[in-house]
């Protein structure tokens, strides 16, 4: 490589005539004293064309205007992702029915929570939920020989009910 050998390198490259330093202040003023000499350089050697600057937004423009557009090639065709994208869901759901049908639901199997959450959410009357019981389910004996414990009586009656309303009662 060229840079390899750059550290090098003793010299700068640039050379200065001699005493050029030791004489520049005498002959800077020698210079500054002769107006004359100092008049000869009156243009700087540059030269802006006619109407340069009218005419330069115009040149701008159309030079942006005229550019050609590239064709693009896209790497994945939205087509080919949506084909991927439907096949893949298609077998998710194939494997996620054959795989889980072994386990089936029944009513043991819910939870009383779930239950109950889906009748709150439905707003089921009292009425309503006494016309699917049948007699025999709503007699007095039924309740009588259900055992509750203290702790989930006690449970009940904090979460479901306002205590002022049962000291008012």
């Amino acid at each position: 490589m060229k840079n390899n050998n750059l550290h090098n390198i003793k010299s700068s490259g640039f050379k200065t005539p001699g005493k050029y330093f030791e004489s520049f202040d005498e002959i800077l003023l020698t210079k500054l004293k002769n107006k004359d000499e100092l008049k000869v350089s009156k243009s700087t050697g540059f030269k802006v064309p006619d109407d340069y600057f009218k005419t330069v937004d115009d040149k701008i423009l159309s030079s942006l205007d005229n550019k050609e557009e590239t064709k693009v090639i896209s790497l994945f065709s939205w087509r080919k992702v949506a084909y991927a994208s439907a096949v893949a869901a298609s077998l998710i759901l194939m494997f996620s029915i054959t795989f889980n049908a072994s386990e089936k639901l029944t009513f043991d199997s819910l939870e009383t929570a779930s239950i109950e959450n889906y009748l709150v959410e439905e707003g089921f009357t009292t009425y309503e939920l006494a016309t699917l019981l049948t007699e025999e389910e709503l007699s007095s004996e039924t309740f009588i020989n259900t055992n509750i414990s203290e702790d989930l009586l006690e449970d009940y009656l904090l979460n479901n009910t306002n205590i002022e309303d049962l000291l008012i009662e």
